[in-house]
Order: C-alpha cells, then structure tokens, then sequence
C-alpha cells in the first residue's frame, strides 16, 4: 500500500477516535510532526480538489469596463475584465 493510502485511512481512523492529534500518532506509531503534515496535507487537498480554490464573490455590483491584471510572484498571470473590490482582494490574499 502507497503512503498516500495509508495516510488518508488513518486521518479516516483519526477523525472517529476522539484522539488529539498527537496521541493518536503515538498510538500508531508515526512521527507527530510526520502525522500532522499529512493531516494537513489531505485537509487542504479536500478543500481544493485539483489545487483550485473556489472563490465566489459578495458584493452585487462588480465595477464594468474595467481591465486589470494580476500577476502572482510564481508567473501566474490573471486578467480580470470587470473589478470586484472584494474578489480582487482575496485574489491577492490568495497567493
């Protein structure tokens, strides 16, 4: 069995037993530093599935014909058509 399946059966396990985080590791015998990446790891895996990030946005009126740009320090380029205060703001918070 790869690690990645045994990771997410034991966070499966985990999440059942009531345990802290680190009794639980210790209990099964892995690092709690090693248990607590995976844990995390798989977490933000769930929440984003294919590294994407839903972002939806709250105010009811972005502003039109407006253009912008949003380069990441990674490369990644995103070009915004209509600006929504809010959207552009977790976008920036985002990275």
């Amino acid at each position: 069995m790869k690690i990645r399946e045994e990771m997410t059966l034991l966070m499966e396990e985990y999440e059942t037993s009531g345990q802290t985080q680190k009794l639980f590791s210790e209990s099964k015998g892995i690092g709690f530093h090693k248990f607590n990446y995976w844990y995390r790891k798989l977490q933000r895996e769930a929440a984003a599935p294919g590294g994407f990030h839903k972002i939806e946005s709250r105010v009811p009126r972005p502003v039109r014909d407006c253009r912008a740009e949003l380069v990441y320090p990674n490369g990644v380029v995103l070009r915004l058509d209509s600006l929504d205060p809010e959207l552009v703001s977790r976008l920036i918070r985002l990275y």
